[in-house]
């Protein structure tokens, strides 16, 4: 059998690319022109390797989460704590410290729900990828609850869901360029519901 001619790119270092300009610039506002520059292929190696802007943000979204969801689920096994894998995560997250590298998970999964409405794979992937964050941060109190350090009386599935939607407002504080010295304090509050 005949083989090709051997890629002159990186298809996980595309994607990887892609995704930051998608982060950045959203999805509509991101056209394949921006896409091409950015990743540095040609319009041919681009319909062929990932068919169309569309299907090559699917390949994004699922490869991103994938990759954040094992970072996290990870930082949980090497925490002293589930409850210090959190305050840790929100702390970070506070401080952008968790921003300068790559996007984050819920960052780019919001830049899915821009069209998942349009696209039902997208909007499930989108789903998925935050029910998998979910189930890491239920896990995370569950750990902390079994350890003793968050209060076993309440319920991990609410708690969880809470700090879904603290972290989701913590993100909107950082959008807003709130100091970081008063996310700190949301955070403080946020985490008094683990007591």
């Amino acid at each position: 059998m005949k083989k090709g001619r051997p890629l002159e790119y990186d298809p996980e270092e595309v994607l990887e690319v892609a995704m930051n300009v998608f982060w950045e610039k959203g999805y509509e506002s991101t056209t394949l022109g921006d896409l091409l520059e950015a990743t540095k292929i040609s319009r041919s190696s681009f319909y062929h390797a990932y068919g169309n802007k569309s299907q090559l943000f699917e390949q994004c979204l699922d490869l991103f989460c994938d990759k954040q969801i094992v970072q996290m689920e990870n930082g949980l096994k090497q925490s002293l704590t589930g409850r210090v894998f959190i305050e840790n995560f929100l702390y970070d997250l506070a401080s952008g410290v968790r921003e300068v590298d790559q996007p984050r998970l819920g960052s780019f999964v919001m830049s899915a729900h821009e069209f998942g409405g349009r696209d039902v794979y997208v909007s499930q992937l989108a789903s998925s990828a935050i029910l998998r964050f979910n189930r890491v941060l239920q896990t995370a109190i569950k750990t902390g609850q079994r350890e003793g350090v968050i209060n076993k009386e309440k319920d991990p599935d609410a708690l969880a869901l809470f700090l879904m939607s603290s972290i989701a407002g913590i993100r909107t504080m950082i959008s807003a360029k709130v100091p970081p010295e008063k996310i700190n304090k949301i955070v403080g509050i946020t985490l008094s519901a683990f007591d």
